[in-house]
C-alpha cells in the first residue's frame, strides 16, 4: 500500500508541477471527446426521429413480408387460411394528391389495406390519424377527387374538409384504390401477427417472398432513409472528420510534448533504483487520469448541450433532432479512442525522447544534411502529386480530397525549412541598429518549428474559409446566370412529389390561350456522347421562342429526330463542327447548331425522343400578353400533379435552396475554424514552456517586459500573415477545383471574390495574431 500511495503522490506531484501544460492538454482531451460524443449523438436522435416517422407507416405485426413485386391475393389468402391462428393486414400503396375545385394540396402517400384472418371484423372501425384522409366512392358528385401518379382521377367523399393539411390517404373501396394506385392485383405489404404468424410467413417465404421481424424491418428502412444522405449530409461528414482529425493530432503533439518534458525525472528515478515496472505504472496513472477528467468533463458538456436542444431542432436547414442521444456503447467507443490516444502519445513522448545511441560527429552530420535535403524533396513531391490528383479526372472527387490532404502535407513538411528565410533578419536589425521589428521577424527562423505549427493550423483554417467563399460566390452566381437563362419565360410548371410532367400535360399547357411558347424540358445527366459522359438537356417544342434562350455560335437552333446541338466546349472536347455525327445511347444524329454555354442546357441539346426516363422536370412558358398568364395558370390548375410558378417566385425557390447549403457550410466552417484554432492554442501553449529560458535570458541582457511582448506581437503577426496568405491561396485553387468539378451539378461559374478574401483573410490574420499571444501570455507572465 506505501509503494502505491508512493506512485499515485509522484504521478501526482509531475503533472501538478507542469499544470499549465497538463490543464492544456486536458483541455484538448475534453474538446475532442465532445466532438465525437455530439455528432455522434445527433446521428443517433436524427435516426431515432426517422425511425419513429416510418414505424407509424408501416402496419402493426410481428412479421412483416415484402416481395420484389407485389404478392398475389391469392397466395396471401391461401397462407392465412392455412394457419387459424393469424391476423394478416395486407397493404398495397402510392403516391396520389388530392384535390378540390382550383386549390390542390401537396404530393402524399395513399394506400389501402385490408384484414383477414383472426383480426378479421367487417363490423370494426378502422383507426385514423388525425391529418389522415379516408376516402370512399363519392354517392353524389363528390367533396374531391384524387389523382394517381398514372393519371387515374376518381371523386370521392372524404372525412375531413381541410385536404391541404392531410399527410396521407387511406382509401376504403378496394376497387377505386387499385385504379388510382395501378395495383391490378396482389399486395406490397403483408403484416402477420397471432399464433400462426411464423407458419404463414413461411408459406409466403416459399412463394419468393422476404421475411423480417417488424425491428429489423423498420431499422432497414432507416438505414436506407440515411443512406440517401443529402449533400449538406456529405459535407456534414466531412467537416466532423477533419475537426476530429484535428483535435486529435493536437492531442497526440500536446502529449508527446509533455511527456518529453517529463522524462529527465523518470531518468533519475531509473538511477536510483526505481523499477521499470513501477515508472511504467506512474505513466499509466497519470494517463488514466486524464482520460478520467476528460470523460467527467466531456460527458457533462454532452450532457448540458443534450437538455439545452429544443425538442425538433433542424440542424443545418435540413436535419431534425430532438437533443444528443448517446446509448453506453457509443460512449464507451468514444472513450476508449481517447484512451488510446492519449495512453499512445503518453508512451510514445516518453520513447521518443529517451537516450540516443552513440553517433560520431560526421555520421550526425551527415545524417542532418540527408534530412535537410531530404524533408523539401518530400514536400514537393507531395505538392506535386496533389495537384496531379486534383487535375486528374477520372480521380473524380475523391482525387480532390486526396489532392487537397497531400497538399496540405507537403506545405506542413515545407513549412519549417521555409521559414529559415527569416533567420537572417536579426543580423539586418543588429547592423542597421534597430532592433524592432527585425528582432521579432529573426525570430520567426529561430522558433521555426513552433512557427511552423501556427502557420500550418492558421493555414489549414484559412483553407476552409476560402473553400467556402468561392463555392458560396460560386453558387450564388450561377443561380442567377440559371434563372437568367429562362429570362424568356413567364412562368415555371414543375411536378409534384412522385409525379412527372408527361407528354399529354405539355400538349394541355400548349393549349393554354395566349401561351406562345411552351418549352418542355427533361435533363440526362450522364449521357454517352460519342465515348464522353456528358450533361445535357432533351426538349420538347420550339427553341425559337424564346421561352429558353440561347445564342448560337454557328448553324441552326434545331432539335429534332435526326439533329441535335451541343455546347462550344462540347463541341471542342469532342472535335466535331457543325455538320459532324455525334454517338448518342440511342443511336447518331447530325450537329445542326453549336450555342453558347449556357447552364439551363448543358453540354448537348437533343429531341425528347432521345429521352432517358418517363416524364419531363418542368416545362417553361412564354406569353406575350399580361393577361395570357391568368389564362395559362388556369389551364394549369386542371393539372393536380402539376405546381405553377412564375419566374420571380422560381428565383426565390432555387435561392432558397442555395441559401440552406451555403448556411450549412458556413455553419459547419466556423466549427471547425473555433476548433482547429483551439488546437493551435493548446499545442502553441505546450511548446511555448520550452521558450521561457529564452524570454528570460532577453530579460537579463536588458530587454525590458514590453519590449518582449513587442517582440512576441511581430513574430505572431508574421506567422498569422504568412499562414493566411498560404491557406487562401491554396483553398482558392482548391475552392476553383471543387466548383469545377460540380459543373454537372449546375454551378457553372466559378468566382473568386476578392473582396470576401480580403475581409476574410483580415479577419483570420487578426484571430491568429490574438490566439498566438495569448498561448505565448502564459509563459511570458513568468519571466521576471
Amino acid at each position: 500500500m506505501p509503494r502505491a500511495q508512493m506512485m499515485f503522490g509522484l504521478a501526482v506531484g509531475q503533472l501538478r508541477r507542469f499544470r499549465r501544460q497538463t490543464f492544456l492538454v486536458l483541455v484538448i482531451s475534453i474538446a475532442l471527446l465532445v466532438s465525437l460524443l455530439i455528432p455522434a449523438g445527433l446521428y443517433m436522435s436524427y435516426r431515432d426521429k426517422i425511425s419513429e416517422a416510418i414505424a407509424a407507416t408501416v402496419l402493426p405485426g410481428e412479421l412483416i413480408v415484402t416481395a420484389s413485386t407485389a404478392l398475389p391475393a391469392a397466395a396471401v389468402a391461401d397462407a392465412v387460411s392455412a394457419a387459424p391462428g393469424v391476423c394478416a393486414l395486407s397493404q398495397f400503396s402510392g403516391q396520389v394528391v388530392v384535390y378540390a375545385g382550383g386549390v390542390a394540396s401537396q404530393s402524399i402517400p395513399g394506400y389501402f389495406e385490408r384484414a383477414d384472418g383472426a383480426c378479421a371484423d367487417p363490423g370494426a372501425a378502422p383507426v385514423f390519424g388525425a391529418a389522415d384522409i379516408v376516402a370512399q366512392p363519392a354517392t353524389g358528385r363528390g367533396s374531391a377527387e384524387v389523382m394517381g401518379i398514372g393519371g387515374a382521377r376518381s371523386a370521392v367523399e372524404t372525412n375531413s374538409p381541410v385536404l391541404a393539411e392531410a399527410t396521407s390517404v387511406r382509401f376504403a373501396d378496394e376497387p377505386m384504390a387499385r385504379e388510382i394506385l395501378g395495383a391490378t392485383d396482389g399486395y406490397t405489404m403483408v403484416a402477420l401477427s397471432g399464433s400462426g404468424a411464423r407458419g404463414a410467413a413461411d408459406r409466403l417465404a416459399a412463394a419468393g417472398a422476404t421475411v423480417s421481424t417488424r425491428a429489423d424491418y423498420l431499422g432497414e428502412l432507416t438505414s436506407q432513409q440515411i443512406a440517401a444522405i443529402s449533400f449538406i449530409g456529405v459535407i456534414a461528414i466531412i467537416f466532423a472528420v477533419v475537426l476530429i482529425c484535428g483535435l486529435t493530432a493536437a492531442l497526440v503533439f500536446s502529449l508527446v510534448l509533455l511527456a518529453m518534458s517529463l522524462r529527465p525525472q523518470f531518468d533519475i528515478l531509473r538511477r536510483i533504483g526505481v523499477p521499470n515496472r513501477e515508472i511504467r505504472g506512474v505513466k499509466a496513472i497519470q494517463a488514466g487520469a486524464m482520460v478520467l477528467a476528460a470523460a467527467v468533463v466531456g460527458t457533462v458538456i454532452t450532457l448540458v448541450v443534450d437538455a439545452l436542444l429544443p425538442a425538433n431542432r433542424l440542424l443545418l436547414g435540413t436535419f431534425a433532432v430532438d437533443g444528443v442521444a448517446v446509448d453506453g456503447w457509443t460512449w464507451a467507443g468514444a472513450v476508449l479512442a481517447l484512451a488510446a490516444a492519449i495512453g499512445g502519445a503518453w508512451f510514445l513522448g516518453d520513447a521518443i525522447s529517451g537516450p540516443k545511441r552513440a553517433e560520431t560527429t560526421g555520421a550526425a552530420a551527415r545524417f542532418a544534411l540527408v534530412r535537410r535535403a531530404v524533408l523539401p524533396v518530400v514536400a514537393v513531391a507531395a505538392i506535386g502529386l496533389g495537384i496531379w490528383c486534383t487535375v486528374a479526372e477520372r480521380f473524380g472527387f475523391t482525387g480532390l480530397v486526396i489532392g487537397y490532404c497531400l497538399v496540405l502535407l507537403g506545405l506542413f513538411v515545407l513549412a519549417a525549412p521555409a521559414l529559415r528565410v527569416f533567420t537572417p533578419f536579426t543580423e539586418v536589425g543588429g547592423t542597421r541598429g534597430v532592433l524592432l521589428p527585425w528582432f521579432g521577424l529573426g525570430s520567426v527562423g529561430r522558433v521555426r518549428t513552433q512557427a511552423a505549427v501556427a502557420v500550418s493550423c492558421i493555414g489549414f483554417t484559412a483553407t476552409l474559409v476560402a473553400i467556402i467563399s468561392v463555392f458560396a460566390t460560386s453558387t450564388d452566381t450561377s443561380i442567377n446566370r440559371q434563372i437568367d437563362a429562362n429570362v424568356g419565360a413567364q412562368m415555371v410548371v414543375e411536378p409534384k412529389t412522385g409525379f412527372a410532367i408527361s407528354a399529354d400535360d405539355v400538349a394541355t399547357l400548349r393549349g393554354a390561350p395566349g401561351a406562345t411558347g411552351v418549352v418542355a424540358v427533361a435533363p440526362q445527366n450522364g449521357a454517352d456522347v460519342s465515348g464522353r459522359t456528358s450533361n445535357g438537356v432533351a426538349v420538347d417544342g420550339p427553341l425559337g421562342s424564346g421561352a429558353l434562350q440561347l445564342t448560337m455560335v454557328g448553324g441552326t437552333a434545331t432539335v429534332d429526330r435526326e439533329h441535335a446541338m451541343v455546347s462550344a466546349s462540347e463541341a471542342a472536347k469532342i472535335g466535331v463542327v457543325v455538320g459532324d455525327s455525334i454517338r448518342l445511347t440511342a443511336g447518331s444524329v447530325q450537329v445542326a447548331g453549336i450555342y453558347v454555354d449556357a447552364p439551363t442546357l448543358g453540354d448537348f441539346v437533343v429531341s425528347s425522343d432521345y429521352a432517358a426516363g418517363a416524364g419531363f422536370q418542368y416545362v417553361l412558358i412564354r406569353a406575350e400578353q399580361q393577361t395570357a398568364v391568368a389564362e395559362v395558370s388556369t389551364v394549369a390548375a386542371g393539372l393536380p400533379n402539376l405546381v405553377v410558378r412564375s419566374i420571380d417566385d422560381y428565383r426565390v425557390k432555387q435561392k432558397a435552396e442555395s441559401r440552406t447549403i451555403i448556411a450549412a457550410l458556413t455553419q459547419l466552417s466556423g466549427v471547425v475554424g473555433a476548433g482547429l484554432l483551439l488546437a493551435l492554442g493548446v499545442v502553441l501553449g505546450v511548446l511555448t514552456g520550452g521558450r521561457a529560458k529564452e524570454w528570460a535570458t532577453l530579460r537579463q541582457i536588458g530587454f525590458s517586459r514590453g519590449l518582449v511582448l513587442r517582440s512576441v506581437g511581430v513574430e505572431a503577426t508574421v506567422v498569422a500573415i504568412v499562414g493566411v496568405v498560404a491557406g487562401l491561396a491554396v483553398g482558392s485553387a482548391f475552392g476553383y477545383a471543387v466548383c469545377k468539378y460540380l459543373s454537372w451539378a449546375g454551378l457553372t461559374d466559378v468566382v473568386l471574390d476578392p473582396v470576401t478574401s480580403a475581409v476574410a483573410g483580415a479577419g483570420l490574420i487578426a484571430v491568429g495574431l490574438v490566439v498566438y499571444l495569448l498561448a505565448c501570455s502564459s509563459t511570458l507572465r513568468q519571466v521576471r
